[in-house]
């Protein structure tokens, strides 16, 4: 390391004499690229804006260096009084921090001690008084940091944390406080603590908890601190299929230590042991830590959550007077979204409790989509969903939300012992009509499957193959729903006609279901173009995105699937509100082990899990960008029409087409019914099986089938589709006028 370059890069860090220690010492591990970035950041301007040096490679740079870069290209002045800075420093300090969406950074010892004594700088010259905002962000930007620390235990911490608390407001950020107190040392700490205790005294259970995070280990207390104050700017995590605190048992314990005091303390208010204030039993902090603990409980389905949750969101959300006020419209309004997260059977039928008994309007008017949306959750849960009632009533809605759960287990690959299933489905009195008129698989130990159909004969279950035999199940197998990617293209075809036979209609798709293949060649690989180059309409691909339960990033959407989750990437930033279309790109495959995310091979899930993300992601793609081409005001209208005609069928259209042809057999007017790779054909009349368009040789034709919709005595379809439904019946419409 050359004098020069050391005077370099402590311009570059802002520091003093007595830190450029520290980082004279960090500078012997900086990378060459690390050091060119910065000198580009930092020194004079080129000669000319083209002399910029040989480009360097950004993918080069792993965490570590962009930790290093960080402090530098976050001072690097980037806008200015007239808009962007044009410049070598401000595009490299740009490039560098865009580096931060796909690369998350990690700071050495010595570089977070660097930013933390820079940061006390900052607080040090700060005025009196300050605004909160000014504040906060002081703590944001130090907890950005600290957060990603790859060595706590560095000498230097102590005293840079030392002093930044001293010159700080520890209530913009007490979660923190806690954490850096400790780095300084247990006596500190303990001050901290019992100086904490008393500012927030009017919040006992945030003392509580901040006493209980002291005890834990210190990355579980920083942890602890970035969940209840997020920073300004941060993404969230592509892994979101649990919370970030369910796997730390310290903070479950918490949990129902500090559920069990607040259901208390709604307790004594109904009992009249304390006053009764609308709105006054809780604070605002207490509230979020409330959702924060009823959050992890329900994440973790823990036995001890059903009881106490119940009380006290009925008793939060109800007066103990004859008033249409609330103890809390802060926490009743949180464990509804809470429910809606992590919905359980038990704490559905608590909301529902709820939203029946509740008397404050604006409280009910809040929670009823929650209600929807944890249904709809539920069945992304499926190992939970089905702890079903067995000696009671199932209410129609239940039974929806079971169908819902048994649709999202065939991408979990959900599997149950045959006893469980036989007395919880095949022979419960609400849900055998449902089993019933689905597929099964019987798993040997080894996970071979047999297909099965189970039929109530007298009261008597019998398991049948696809030819209606009889199959015997043994008693230690395992039993999961079929899918059409566990089978061959014959056993498909036949039980499809199995079905059609037996006229049984399935509660969704399920042996009419597309189903996706990952050619050979790309088994190997984290990423697949399958669906790439699609335009969409914005508008309806983010509505439905939201129904499917995908999450929206900058420019991509990621949804979980049990351990498995999908990234789909867009060419633009888009956002709630957003107009216009974007284009799809490629789809990326992680897997969550322990809390992370990690790329994985699309070779890796089974092939029904793979299938099932492929198929979600064909729906969104085709549906919004069939929208696209309804838009009548849009020029480009006819040309997109012209080529949605042109383009691959896809999945499915074929799976509607095969449910038509078994759907029309035997149908009087129809035995010249042809179909070919796009259309239902039938004499001059030609039906798209994508757009349900009619033409009759060549020329738009308006069939208005609704006339015989009651005619349900003829009707048989394999599952609810509106498009397969209107087709079917513009089909009979189109013989009836043949007929005259």
């Amino acid at each position: 390391m050359t004098k020069a370059r050391r005077l370099l890069l402590k311009a570059a860090m802002g520091l003093t004499r007595r830190e450029n220690r520290t980082i004279s010492m960090l500078s012997t591990d900086l990378r060459p690229e690390a050091l060119e970035l910065i000198r580009r950041m930092t020194g004079p301007p080129p000669s000319h804006r083209r002399f910029v040096g040989e480009p360097i490679d950004l993918n080069q740079l792993d965490a570590v260096d962009l930790g290093d870069l960080w402090a530098v290209a976050s001072a690097t002045q980037l806008w200015g009084p007239g808009g962007p800075v044009q410049s070598l420093a401000a595009d490299t300090a740009r490039a560098v921090l865009e580096l931060k969406r796909d690369l998350e950074p990690a700071f050495r010892g010595s570089v977070c001690s660097d930013h933390l004594n820079r940061l006390a700088g900052e607080a040090e010259e700060q005025p009196a008084d300050v605004s909160r905002h000014s504040e906060a962000s002081l703590w944001e930007k130090a907890l950005f940091v600290i957060s990603r620390c790859t060595d706590l235990s560095f000498d230097g911490l102590r005293a840079a944390a030392e002093r930044f608390l001293a010159a700080s407001d520890w209530m913009a950020m007490p979660h923190l406080a806690v954490a850096l107190a400790r780095l300084v040392g247990p006596s500190f700490e303990t001050q901290a603590l019992e100086k904490l205790a008393v500012d927030l005294a009017g919040s006992p259970l945030l003392v509580e908890e901040l006493r209980a995070v002291a005890r834990l280990d210190l990355a579980v207390n920083i942890l602890v601190a970035k969940v209840a104050h997020p920073s300004l700017g941060e993404t969230a995590s592509i892994d979101e299929s649990r919370h970030p605190l369910s796997d730390h048992p310290g903070y479950a314990a918490f949990a129902q230590k500090g559920l069990e005091q607040a259901a208390g303390r709604v307790r004594d208010i109904h009992d009249f042991t304390l006053p009764y204030a609308a709105d006054k039993a809780f604070t605002l902090a207490e509230s979020a830590i409330i959702a924060r603990l009823a959050r992890v409980a329900l994440d973790r389905d823990e036995p001890w959550a059903p009881p106490v949750l119940d009380e006290l969101f009925r008793k939060v959300s109800l007066a103990p007077t004859a008033a249409k006020t609330a103890p809390s419209q802060s926490v009743a309004i949180a464990l509804g979204h809470v429910v809606e997260a992590f919905p359980t059977p038990e704490s559905i039928a608590t909301l529902r409790q709820v939203l029946r008994d509740i008397r404050h309007a604006g409280i009910k008017k809040k929670l009823q989509p929650n209600l929807r949306g944890a249904e709809r959750r539920l069945a992304g849960r499926p190992e939970i969903a089905l702890r079903l009632p067995l000696d009671q009533p199932m209410p129609k809605s239940q039974l929806t939300a079971l169908s819902h759960c048994l649709e999202a287990g065939l991408a979990l690959g959900m599997e149950l012992t045959f006893e469980d299933w036989r007395v919880r489905l095949a022979e419960h009195a609400q849900a055998k009509t449902l089993a019933g008129s689905l597929v099964w698989r019987l798993l040997d130990e080894a996970g071979r499957g047999r297909s099965v159909l189970p039929v109530m004969e007298a009261g008597r279950l019998t398991l049948q193959d696809v030819a209606g035999s009889i199959v015997a199940a043994s008693p230690d197998c395992q039993v999961a729903l079929w899918h059409p990617s566990d089978s061959t293209a014959e056993e498909r075809g036949a039980w499809r006609d199995r079905l059609a036979v037996l006229r049984i209609k399935q509660p969704f798709k399920q042996v009419f279901r597309e189903h996706y293949i990952v050619p050979p060649s790309e088994l190997s690989r984290t990423e697949t173009a399958m669906f790439a180059g699609h335009i969409v309409s914005i508008r309806p691909f983010l509505g439905l995105a939201r129904r499917e339960r995908w999450r929206l990033g900058y420019d991509y959407l990621v949804r979980s699937f049990g351990p498995w989750t999908a990234r789909l990437d867009l060419a633009d930033h888009v956002y709630p509100g957003c107009v216009g279309e974007t284009t799809t790109g490629s789809i990326t495959l992680y897997v969550s082990s322990n809390g992370k995310s990690s790329p994985a091979r699309l070779g890796d899930p089974p092939p029904a899990a793979i299938s099932e993300i492929l198929r979600a992601v064909d729906l969104l793609v085709s549906t919004s960008g069939f929208a696209m081409t309804t838009e009548d005001e849009d020029p480009r209208r006819e040309t997109r029409l012209h080529r949605l005609a042109q383009s691959s069928p896809g999945a499915t259209v074929d799976m509607r087409k095969q449910a038509l042809e078994r759907a029309l057999r035997g149908v009087a007017g129809v035995a010249d019914l042809q179909f070919d790779a796009r259309h239902l054909r039938l004499g001059p009349y030609a039906i798209h099986l994508a757009t349900g368009r009619v033409t009759c040789d060549g020329e738009p034709v308006a069939v208005d089938p609704s006339k015989l919709f009651n005619l349900t005595a003829v009707t048989w379809l394999p599952h609810d589709e509106r498009l397969l439904e209107t087709i079917f019946w513009t089909v009979l419409e189109i013989a009836e006028r043949r007929k005259g």
